[in-house]
């Protein structure tokens, strides 16, 4: 077919006010979530078990999944910091922390949780992309099962206020479902490439790819379409001049004897929009 286009809130915890040094990208997209309920938390462990650990065994006071899930669940009940992340955790309840694998020390119980100069010192160093996938296979964890097709778009954003060493802008490539907003996958693109190599890298992340995969003109490639077509996935593209002979085929077919059977108008990103939507077979 060819188209044309013109929580653990539920726990009672508490949630600490936000404060400054933002939350990595790879639990931001926690946040919108939080009707999570506590019942979830043992496949979150789970997840959060596959991510390797950076550190040096000697002297590691807590496992790295016991970290990774306190920062899990303090954005997941409001924290938008690691400022906030940390006095989340010193004011979360003993019995939710030691569900967490932390372990209380009856003799200076305020020692026993981690704080936050750790928090922070772990995330610089634990390996992003792992971490992301495991974020991003338990979201996806939490959509499967649901009836209905499924979409899911691939598209890329730079990070506002986040920048390397050397000032060079964070990139992300990122797979969202359609409906729910849910990042299902990310991926750092790099400073030596670009979105169209990371583009299949970043879905074979995806255990279960969703029915149709959508992404602007530049995934408009020949090897994206194969690649989808192997993983039994249908797809929608969007046809610009990068890919001419391909643009002029589709002008000269009959546009105009094609019944409309869409049209919306929208205002965004400062002009208005008319999408106007027609299939050929």
């Amino acid at each position: 077919m060819i188209m044309e286009f013109s929580t653990l809130c539920d726990l009672g915890l508490p949630v600490p006010a936000a404060a400054s040094s933002l939350i990595s990208p790879v639990f931001d997209q926690l946040r919108p979530h939080p009707e999570v309920s506590g019942s979830e938390l043992p496949d979150l462990l789970e997840r959060l078990a596959q991510v390797p650990d950076p550190r040096d065994s000697r002297g590691v006071r807590h496992p790295l999944v016991t970290l990774l899930a306190l920062t899990a669940c303090a954005v997941l009940a409001g924290a938008r910091s690691l400022l906030a992340v940390g006095e989340w955790v010193s004011d979360a309840p003993p019995a939710l922390l030691e569900r967490l694998g932390t372990v209380i020390d009856p003799l200076v119980p305020k020692r026993s949780w981690p704080a936050e100069s750790t928090i922070r010192r772990l995330l610089a160093r634990v390996d992003a992309d792992a971490l992301d996938h495991a974020v991003g296979a338990w979201l996806a964890d939490r959509q499967s099962g649901k009836e209905g097709l499924r979409g899911l778009a691939v598209d890329g954003k730079s990070l506002r206020g986040a920048a390397r060493a050397k000032g060079r802008k964070i990139h992300l490539l990122a797979a969202c479902d359609h409906v729910s907003a849910l990042v299902l996958a990310q991926m750092d693109v790099g400073e030596k490439t670009n979105e169209i190599t990371r583009f299949q890298p970043l879905l074979d992340t995806l255990e279960d790819l969703a029915d149709t995969v959508t992404s602007d003109a530049m995934h408009t490639q020949h090897a994206h379409a194969v690649y989808l077509l192997d993983r039994q996935a249908h797809y929608i593209v969007i046809v610009k001049r990068n890919t001419k002979k391909l643009r002029k085929q589709l002008k000269s077919l009959p546009w105009k004897r094609i019944p409309l059977q869409d049209r919306t108008r929208s205002t965004g990103h400062g002009r208005h929009e008319i999408r106007r939507l027609r299939s050929a077979r």
